[in-house]
Parts: structure tokens; sequence; C-alpha cells
């Protein structure tokens, strides 16, 4: 038997360490390693024992100990020095002049992207400096939470776009969209069901399925949430499809009768005088056998199949009697895609007809539904026109005041639909506002241009004593954010009279204020400056967005026309819920970062949680005003009659999501949990009964996530529940339009009917806020009634 085996257990014993005379025993302190030595123990290529503030070594020999940072510790610190003087310079920038306010925004624009980066960075390298690794890591979370409420709606990819066709079509979707709004409603609950549970989460991330509803999937997924419809298709067989076919001259009619009556004012692409003239004289040599001796161009031929498929598309959400086949939209917009965007499309020089045709075609895709389509088309026509120069001021002595103001409602025309675009997907705007100087349209009906040009090109411009041109209001034509873009002016005290032309100038300015809005909170720009500086563009954004308001014409004042009995005529009402929506929308965007945001500001920041609560409560009323604009008994007809059509869909989600939200706040009360929960109803109602494909998914979506969030807050969804699987099933033997429409309506018959047919669930009717079921009012005027084809007749 070995001496060194125990006979018991027979393990070996460890032989100790022989120790060297005269040398004693090192402690365990003597032995470790350390991370970094003193600049004398490295001179001298002796052991540091990393004592401080002096080394053993360096206390012996009586010599100053110093030691030297390792470069990532002082990367770090370089780097919260950085950020503290960028929040410095924006501190001081308000109280400095305007050229060494120029030179800080300049500093801090060159420095934005660096400093982002050194954030993203992990900078602590040093195990054994854990007081100095807690203190730094204290000192980037105030940093970091003083920013929480800037960088809470900032866009980070978290998912591959590349992997199949449904991630590709769907695409980047930013965080202003309400679609990422809707995602993290569900992340929300996710993360706290985590919370809770020990093991197994009882929430797998996805929003139970059920008949009729959505299964949203995966969390990690945005293309889960998109209710969209740019994953179906739009091409038709070319085999059966005859791009010079045209419909009978009365369906042509019918059609460009849908398109003036709802779309035109809003989006005046072309002139109608010109349209109406060239297009009338063409039919009419249809009719008379003589086109082919004097046929229309492609591209005009092109605009006209466009404006069709528009038509074609509205008079099936509106279910008129005489519609066409179901994809006859479809046909008509493949038409004008093989008469326009032939191989060499894209690289011919653009004229005029091209931006038309491309901005059309976006306009299309929007009202279909295929909102990535649409932001690709809208980005191809702004190629073109920046190529032509309608982006800058026109003083060209040849061409008429007529010709000139058409071009700048074209130029105007792309800018709103590219601002409705950014919104809707969250995607940044092409457009750089400080590089654009052509005018506001003129607030002048396009028929009256001719008789009143000297007054036209009066309004044109404003005076330099008017208070829109003093560079010390915010409504200055000269003024800007503290981002330094530019804005509009606005003069309250100059307000044009009602008509097409004011009303599309109305939408315009907000279009600009909604995407500096957007350029200002949701860019990545947010990142490099303070809470502070993010309050007083807040501010700023809401008094011009009521100096707007105060701007409009009574007659499109949504705000007063609300609480009573309408002063005027039931003719504006579109206009009113129009422009209604898109400052509801704004206030939304506007106050989105501040909803569910109390609780990441620290008590010492410059930012008052007053402040945070006032922005939390516009947005949610922001959302409850959008909802109060539509009767509490769900009427199709009258939200595409009276409505934005073509995004109503995006206003009523967008609603729908701030509810949800709110819903899902802390310091919400159970009654106004309540109060939500009973407009999220109205909404998911709405789109429930709308006949439109993207409606229904809408709906799906909204109603499964507010089921999920009802289920955690024990809210009641039992009448919704029974509605949808009592009507949802039956959904296509409803038709709440048999009574027919033509263009002019019987508010009164359709009211009643529609009583009649949704009878029994429940649901009151009328409108407690919006006036718009006017039995008296007339019906809505034809375009063509002084029309060439009219005076044919």
């Amino acid at each position: 038997m070995s001496p060194f085996a125990s006979p018991a257990s027979g393990s070996k014993v460890a032989i100790p360490r022989l120790q060297r005379p005269g040398h004693t025993g090192a402690t365990p302190r003597d032995r470790r390693r350390v991370s970094r030595a003193c600049t004398a123990c490295r001179s001298h290529k002796i052991k540091c024992t990393g004592d401080t503030p002096r080394c053993r070594h360096c206390q012996v020999a009586g010599r100053e100990c110093v030691y030297v940072l390792p470069r990532r510790d002082k990367l770090r610190i370089v780097t919260e020095r950085c950020v503290q003087m960028a929040e410095l310079l924006n501190g001081l920038r308000a109280r400095t002049g305007e050229e060494d306010s120029a030179r800080i925004a300049d500093l801090l624009e060159a420095v934005e992207e660096d400093i982002s980066e050194m954030r993203q960075t992990p900078t602590s390298s040093n195990p054994d400096t854990d007081a100095d690794e807690t203190r730094a890591a204290g000192e980037a979370s105030r940093l970091g939470s003083m920013n929480s409420l800037a960088t809470e709606s900032l866009d980070l990819l978290e998912e591959n776009l590349l992997r199949d066709e449904t991630a590709r079509a769907t695409g980047f979707v930013g965080k202003n969209s309400e679609v990422q709004w809707l995602r993290s409603i569900i992340q929300q609950l996710e993360k706290e069901e985590s919370a809770k549970a020990t093991s197994q989460s009882s929430f797998p991330g996805a929003v139970p399925s059920r008949r009729g509803s959505a299964n949203i999937g995966s969390v990690e997924q945005v293309t889960s949430f998109s209710f969209y419809l740019d994953s179906d298709g739009v091409d038709v067989n070319p085999d059966f499809l005859d791009p010079y076919e045209l419909p009978s001259p009365e369906t042509v009619e019918r059609l460009l009768d849908y398109y003036f009556q709802t779309v035109h004012e809003a989006f005046p692409i072309f002139s109608r005088t010109v349209f109406l003239d060239k297009i009338g004289r063409y039919l009419e040599r249809l009719k008379t056998g003589t086109a082919e001796s004097n046929p229309l161009s492609h591209k005009w031929l092109a605009i006209l199949n466009l404006v069709l498929a528009i038509g074609a598309r509205y008079s099936h959400l509106v279910q008129a009697s005489w519609q066409g086949e179901e994809r006859d939209h479809l046909s008509y917009h493949a038409r004008a895609r093989f008469l326009a965007l032939g191989p060499s499309a894209l690289t011919n020089h653009p004229d005029v007809n091209q931006i038309q045709i491309t901005g059309l075609l976006s306009f299309y895709y929007i009202s279909t539904g295929q909102v990535s389509r649409s932001w690709v088309m809208m980005g191809v026509a702004l190629r073109f026109a920046f190529a032509l120069g309608l982006h800058i001021r026109n003083e060209d002595p040849s061409t008429s005041l007529f010709r000139r103001e058409m071009l700048v409602r074209v130029w105007w025309s792309l800018y709103s639909l590219e601002r409705l675009l950014s919104a809707i997907t969250g995607r940044p705007s092409m457009i750089v506002d400080g590089c654009c100087s052509v005018p506001l349209p003129i607030p002048v009906a396009e028929d009256q241009l001719t008789q009143k040009a000297e007054d036209a090109e009066r309004l044109r411009k404003v005076p330099s004593n008017t208070p829109a041109a003093s560079s010390s209001t915010i409504a200055s034509s000269f003024s800007t954010t503290s981002m330094g873009r530019l804005l509009i002016p606005i003069n309250p005290n100059s307000i044009p009279e009602a008509n097409p032309g004011s009303f599309f100038r109305a939408i315009v300015q907000m279009g600009l204020i909604t995407q500096n809005v957007i350029l200002t909170l949701y860019s990545t720009g947010t990142v490099v400056r303070s809470l502070g500086d993010v309050q007083n563009d807040i501010v700023g954004f809401v008094q011009r967005l009521d100096q707007w308001s105060a701007s409009l014409p009574p007659e499109f004042d949504f705000q007063t026309q609300r609480l009573g009995p309408s002063r005027f005529s039931d003719r504006h009402a579109r206009e009113r819920m129009i422009l209604g929506l898109h400052f509801c929308s704004a206030r939304i965007l506007l106050t989105r970062p501040c909803l569910g945001g109390l609780g990441q500001i620290p008590t010492d920041s410059n930012v008052s949680q007053a402040f945070i609560l006032r922005m939390a409560k516009i947005c949610v009323e922001a959302a409850k005003t959008a909802a109060d604009f539509l009767p509490d008994q769900p009427f199709p007809l009258f939200i595409y009659e009276k409505g934005p059509w073509w995004s109503i869909v995006h206003y009523l989600m967008q609603a729908v999501s701030i509810f949800l939200l709110t819903i899902l706040h802390s310091s919400t009360t159970t009654q106004d949990r309540a109060m939500l929960s009973e407009y999220s109803k109205k909404l998911i109602r709405w789109l429930r009964t709308m006949p439109d494909p993207l409606a229904e998914r809408g709906y799906r979506l909204s109603f499964s996530t507010f089921e999920a969030v009802a289920g955690c807050f024990l809210l009641d969804v039992a009448d919704l529940q029974a509605e949808d699987a009592a009507i949802f099933p039956r959904r296509s033997e409803q038709n709440v339009y048999n009574a027919g429409f033509t263009g002019g309506l019987d508010p009164f018959l359709e009211s009643q009917f529609v009583a009649r047919s949704i009878s029994g669930m429940g649901v009151e009717g009328g409108s407690p806020v919006f006036d718009a079921f006017d039995p008296l009012a007339p019906p809505m005027e034809s375009p063509f009634e002084h029309s060439y084809f009219h005076l044919q007749e």
C-alpha cells in the first residue's frame, strides 16, 4: 500500500507546497492578479500590488504612485463628457444670438451620430473597479432616463425583412405608425405576464386566435401586426386586357363624378377644367366614330384610367347599384400601367403628365390599402417633380398665372400624400422643407383664377408688416423649430373665404406642420437633445396647431360647429370632417411620446411632471374627438361620403391604438378604463361594418388586441363578442346600400334603412357631436353640372 493513500477511503492526499528557506507564506491578496499596474512598477518591471492610493512598492520606496486609466475607461469618460457638453449647448442655444445659435446647431448636427453610437457601445473594461463602474452606470442611467421621452419613439430594425415575400411586402414600419403602437401593446402585456410568471408564461406572446379574428403570431414580427393589403396582388391577366378599351360613356361619367365629388378637392393633381375639356371631346369622338383620326395620347388615357380606377374603388365601397365587377378597378389600373409605365418610362425624361400619372397611381394604391406600393410610387413622382423644379418658385414671365398655380397644386398634392404616407408607414420623407421655395396654393377656386387673377396674385404674397412675417413669432415665414426646420406662415388676421382653394391650402398647411412633428420627435436627431428642448418643441407645435385651427374659414370650423346645430349649410360637412381628422391625427402624433412616459422621467429632470400629464391628456382627447366625429350607430355610407375614405381606416386604427395604450397606463383609473373601452368598442364596430378588406383586417387585429387588453383588466367584452359571433359570419349577406347610390343621396331614407338593418344590437343611434345627418341637406352637387358632357345634352 502506498504511504500516500488512506487505507480507509483509498483517496489521494494532496502534497503540501514546499517552503523555501526564509520565505514567508504569501497571502491570497499577494498572489492575486491585478488589472492594472502603476507607472513606477511598469518602468521597473516588477509586480504591482494594485493598492490605492499607493501600491506597496511605491509606499516602501516613498515615491508617487500613479495609475493610468485604460483606453476604454478613457473613452467612457470622454463619451460622458461629450454628452454633457451636448446637453449644455442645447440649453445655451435659447439664450444666444442667431449667429451663435446657428453655429451650435451645426456643431450638434455634426456630432449627433457619433454620440448616438457612443451611447450604444459598452465601454467598461475593468472588473476590479466596481465602485467606479457603479457610479458610471448610475450616471449613464440618469442620462438615458432624461432622454427616455425623446428616444422612446426611435426606430430599430428587429426582424429580417428579406426572409420571405410577406416580410418584403410589409417592409420597414416606423415607430410613429399605429402598426408599431399595436405591437407595443402586446409586447407590454407579454412583459407584464412574464414578470408575474415564475415558470412557463401564461401569455405565449400571441393574442389567442378565435373565430373571426386574426392570429397575431409572434410579437417580434411587425408583419404580424400590419393590417394593410400589400401582400395582395394587383396584377390581372394581360391576355384578357385591351389597354384602349373604355367602359360605356355613362359609366365613365359616373366614375368621374365620384372622383370629383370625393377626391379632387383634397388632391388636385391636375386641372379639372383641362381634364374635362380634353376627355369630354374624346368621348364625343368615340360616340361619332372619329376617335381613331384624332386619338388621345397614351399618357392622357393613362390618367383617365387611373381616375376611373379610383372612382370604381369608391363605387364598391358605397356598393352603388350600378357598380361593375368586383375587380374592375384593377383592370383600369392595369391599362394605365401598360399605357404609361412601359420599359422606358423610368428612364425617359419626365414631364408634367408623367408626374400626374405616378402621383395618381400612388393615390390609387393607398386607396386600396397598398401603402408600400403607394410609398414607392410617390418617391418616383417626387423625383420627377424635383427634376422639373416644381419644388421651387416659378417666376417665368411666359407662363400664365393659371398654369403656374396648377403646377403649384401638383407639387402640394404630392407633398400632402407623401406626408400621409410617412404617418402611415413611419418611413422618412424624401422632401427637405428647407430646400423648397414653392409658394402655398392660392385660396381661390380653380374656376375663379382667371377672373380674379390680380386678387389671386396678391393673396399669394405675405405682406412684410403682418404678424405672419414677423421673425419674433412662431408663425413667422422664417421661423424655425429647434431642429432648424422651416415652418409656414399662418396669419389669423387674414382668413380666406370657404372654397376648394382654401380647403386645399389648409390641408397643405397641416401637412407641413405634421411633417415637422415627425422629423422633430421621431428621428434619430432626438437622441442628442435634452428633454427640455423636446418639451419646448411640443409646446410650440401645440400653439402651431391652434393657430392653424383659428385660421380656418368659419364654414370649416370643425370644433365649434360640433357643439350645436350648424350655422351653415351641410355642404361643408366633408371639409370639416377631413380637416378635423387631420387635426386630431397631428395632435396624436405630437403627444404620443408623452403617453405612458411619466414613470420614465426622473424627478431631477427639467421636464415638468404636470407637462407630461397634460400632453398625455391632449393625446387621449384627440383620439376621442376623432371618434366623436362618427355617429354612435355605424353607418359606412356616412364615412365614405363625408370623410377621407382613402385613409379612414388609418385614422380609426390610430385612435383605437391610443385608447388601448391609455388603458395599459398604470395611472388610469377603473372609470377611465371603462370609458376608453366604450370608445374602443365604437370604433371596432365601425371597422366591422365597413365593406372593405382593409377595414376587415383592421377589425380583426384591433378586436384581438382589445380582447387581450380587456382580459388583463377585467373589462367587459361580452357584447362585442356576441355581436361578432352573430354578424360576422353573415357579413357578406348584409347590404345596407340597397336603397341605391347614384351621387344624389336621400340621407333620411338611408339612415332609416340602416336603423332597421342593425336594430336589436344595443347600439344607440345619432351623433352627439357631429351634425351630419340633416334630412333637409341638399344632395351633393354634380361636378358635371356645367361640364362639357352636360353642355352637349
